[in-house]
């Protein structure tokens, strides 16, 4: 932009001295500089932002996650502007907005669809116009669309089955399984349904095939607790319960809770998404688990920021889902409330940024009316918004930048947190009969030293190792003697405990009471 100034100003600079070399032209010389202030206030005019169009299906609090994500990433491109939609749960009107978004020629569009063949063909209308398409969290068919970043519901399905295999085994015959599913023609339902019977039928041979009923929730709360109300009023033998989402998980933890024919807790429920009113529920023993299903707005952001700039991009993202219980909830959700309030500092930064910018934009109507009236005073002016403008600019990259580059790194450290919760849980489990168990042992396990061990536990857990390895066992014990015919002698022993004493000393410090045999 300064070029151009530089060559306007000699262009002009040429002109007045021309005009001045004939005392009958002092008119062009006055119209010139009129005329100059409205040219140079059109070239700078600001850059030309892209439009980019969001159509959200709900406005559930795993969207709103993904919108404020997506808020967040926005901060880094300036020249993009968000403008979203909410269907709430309507096919028409979802199709309506895709349609509205075509006319109004956006530069991009991100769907995030309600049923993904009824809402397809507006996706196709907005792809065949020319206009880049996202494809977020649910899939459509075809390949009528640019990028698609969401997660793997066949995955998801296969972690419910995992969870309906492991309950089987513990209550040693086949169970009761009700699954509460979605909308019947969106992508998620379809396939978490289609992953977990799959993964079911692959045991099938070698273990009891569980019995799965199956009704619609519609991703909604209230919805879940009617459905799954009326289904329990009829059918006293349900073992656990599957939901497609944390919210109907929550709604059918209250039918349950509301159910005369069940005590309250008495049936274990899993949910899916992992926000934090599910990891909240977890904490509370609303739910058991939940599978955590990133949103990722930020991804999303970047990809649209790529296709926008002709840059390479990956049309197919698929994002990693991992299983949460009691064991790693509650770290997990002070970390998201402490996300919440480093996003919370970020909007509040970013309002005092557009506000900069506005303040900018004020000057330059200030400065162009100023210009007319006294064109004279046109260089000074101009030169001092250059120079302001330059200021905040650099205040904004030096203020700005490095808190989102701090947020972002915390981001990737919870996430290496949570592989690393995983990961140790999983050597714990595994060994829980093992005398060997202790400090040392998963130091060797996880490549960690003694004090790294310590550190990384006490961070995730809350808790020391040695803590956190006696939790494990309690929880197991309460389990087998729950399950099964052993003595409390006999689940002490199994487990390591030094005496059936100190045993029931752990146990009741632990629940509360003393450990009986069923």
């Amino acid at each position: 932009m300064s070029a151009i100034y530089a060559f306007l100003f000699a262009y002009v600079k040429e002109k007045l001295y021309l005009c001045a070399q004939n005392d009958g032209n002092m008119r062009k010389i006055v119209f010139i500089l009129l005329f100059l202030p409205l040219l140079l206030a059109g070239c700078s005019c600001p850059q030309h932002k892209y439009h980019i169009a969001v159509s959200q299906c709900l406005d559930d609090a795993w969207r709103e996650k993904m919108n404020s994500e997506m808020s967040r990433e926005l901060l880094l491109y300036p020249d993009m502007t968000l403008h979203t939609r909410i269907a709430y749960g309507s096919n028409e009107l979802q199709c309506a907005q895709i349609d509205s978004f075509i006319s109004e020629h956006v530069d991009l569009l991100i769907v995030s669809p309600n049923e993904t063949e009824e809402v397809k063909p507006a996706v196709s209308r907005a792809y065949q116009a020319g206009i880049p398409v996202i494809v977020a969290d649910r899939r459509v068919s075809g390949d009528e669309w640019t990028a698609f970043v969401g997660g793997d519901n066949v995955r998801v399905g296969e972690l419910m089955a995992d969870w309906i295999l492991q309950k089987q085994r513990a209550m040693q015959r086949p169970i009761h399984v009700l699954e509460v599913t979605g909308l019947p023609n969106s992508a998620p339902t379809i396939l978490r349904h289609r992953g977990m019977m799959a993964q079911l039928q692959t045991y099938a041979e070698q273990e009891m095939m569980p019995v799965i009923d199956s009704v619609m929730g519609s991703w909604m709360k209230d919805d879940a607790y009617r459905a799954v109300t009326a289904y329990l009023c009829t059918h006293p033998d349900v073992d656990i319960i599957v939901a497609q989402n944390d919210l109907m998980a929550i709604g059918s933890a209250e039918a349950v809770r509301d159910c005369d024919a069940y005590p309250e807790g008495s049936v274990p429920i899993m949910g899916v998404d992992g926000i934090v009113v599910g990891l909240q529920a977890i904490v509370n023993g609303t739910i058991e688990c939940t599978a955590a299903y990133p949103s990722r707005g930020d991804m999303i952001i970047e990809t649209a920021a790529r296709i926008l700039a002709n840059e390479p991009f990956v049309r197919d993202t698929i994002l990693e889902t991992l299983l949460i219980d009691a064991g790693i909830a509650n770290p997990m959700l002070a970390q998201y409330r402490a996300r919440l309030h480093d996003l919370e500092t970020l909007h509040i930064v970013q309002l005092q940024s557009e506000s900069r910018w506005q303040q900018i934009q004020s000057g330059r109507t200030i400065l162009i009316v100023s210009l007319v009236l006294v064109g004279i005073f046109f260089f000074l002016a101009l030169g001092f918004l250059i120079y302001s403008q330059r200021n905040i600019k650099k205040e904004i990259k030096r203020e700005i930048l490095p808190q989102l580059e701090e947020v972002q790194e915390a981001i990737q450290l919870n996430q290496r947190d949570v592989a690393f919760g995983e990961r140790m849980k999983q050597i714990v489990e595994d060994h829980l009969t093992d005398p060997n168990l202790n400090v040392e042992f998963l130091g060797s396990q996880l490549a960690l030293s003694r004090t790294q061990i310590f550190r990384r536990v006490k961070a995730i857990t809350g808790k020391g190792p040695l803590d956190y390895i006696r939790e494990r066992r309690l929880i197991r014990a309460d389990e087998l003697l729950r399950t099964t015919d052993m003595t409390v002698q006999q689940v002490a022993m199994q487990l390591c405990f030094s005496s059936p004493g100190y045993f029931t000393k752990c146990y009741k410090d632990y629940f509360g009471k003393l450990p009986s045999a069923r």
